[in-house]
């Protein structure tokens, strides 16, 4: 993601994603590191964590569109409340 800027708002999601997966997975996640922010960003997305998944979903919401094709189209990452959306006519 290093050809693609982050907000600030991502950028503090981010932050509380790592500091959760550190403190209660005892993972740790270098931000300056692309790899590991799309490991953050699986880890966040496939996990059952509500704090992650709270986290991972602020993100994605204030990411910009560029950076949310790039994460769909390099890493099969989509939006988290895709699952939901269809709730919606309930």
């Amino acid at each position: 993601m290093r050809q693609l800027l982050l907000n600030q708002t991502c950028v503090f999601h981010l932050k509380r994603m790592a500091f959760r997966a550190q403190s209660k997975y005892k993972k740790r996640y270098r931000l300056t590191n692309d790899d590991d922010l799309v490991e953050l960003i699986l880890f966040a997305d496939s996990s059952k964590d509500i704090d992650l998944r709270r986290n991972f979903m602020l993100f994605y919401i204030n990411c910009p569109e560029n950076i949310k094709d790039y994460l769909e189209n390099n890493y099969n990452i989509h939006s988290p409340m895709e699952p939901y959306q269809s709730l919606g006519s309930l």
